[in-house]
C-alpha cells in the first residue's frame, strides 16, 4: 500500500515538465488522470494543494508532520481511484507517429503507427542508420 503515494508524487513533477513553459500553466493529461485520486486523498486528511489551476498534488512540505497511519489509511480508501493506465502525452504520440511515417517513406511501407493507448510503436527496427535519421527528423 505504501507505493501508492510514491507513484503520484513521482509523476507530478513529470506532469509539470510535460506542461512546458507557458504563460498560464495547463493541466496535463497525467495530472487530470490523478485528480480524482488526489481529491480523495485530500478528503482523508492528506494535505493536497492545487499546484497549477485544476491540477491537484500532495503537499509534501505539509505532509512531514502527518502520521504514517493517516497516509496509509487514505491510500487504502482511495486505491480504486489510481489510474490503471496513464494517458499518452499528445506531443510524444505525435513524435512517434512522425517516426513511423519516416520509416514508411524509407523502405518499411507496412510500419505501424504508435499504439494510441501507450504511445509505443509495437515493432522492432533493426536499421540503426534509419532509426537515427528518423529520430532526428522527428525532433
Amino acid at each position: 500500500m505504501r507505493r501508492l503515494l510514491a507513484v503520484p508524487l513521482l509523476l507530478v513533477p513529470l506532469g509539470v515538465v510535460l506542461a512546458g513553459c507557458t504563460s498560464e500553466p495547463e493541466i496535463t493529461p497525467i495530472e487530470a488522470a490523478f485528480n480524482p485520486y488526489m481529491k480523495c486523498l485530500g478528503e482523508h486528511d492528506v494535505k493536497v494543494t492545487e499546484r497549477n489551476p485544476g491540477a491537484l498534488a500532495v503537499d509534501k512540505d505539509a505532509m512531514r508532520d502527518v502520521p504514517a497511519d493517516v497516509i496509509l489509511r487514505a491510500q487504502e480508501k482511495c486505491e480504486s481511484l489510481v489510474p490503471a493506465e496513464l494517458p499518452v502525452d499528445p506531443a510524444v504520440w505525435e513524435k512517434q507517429k512522425r517516426i513511423a511515417e519516416c520509416y514508411r517513406r524509407n523502405g518499411y511501407p507496412d510500419w505501424p503507427d504508435p499504439n494510441p493507448r501507450t504511445g509505443e510503436i509495437e515493432a522492432d527496427m533493426d536499421d540503426g542508420v534509419l532509426m537515427v535519421k528518423c529520430r532526428d527528423e522527428s525532433a
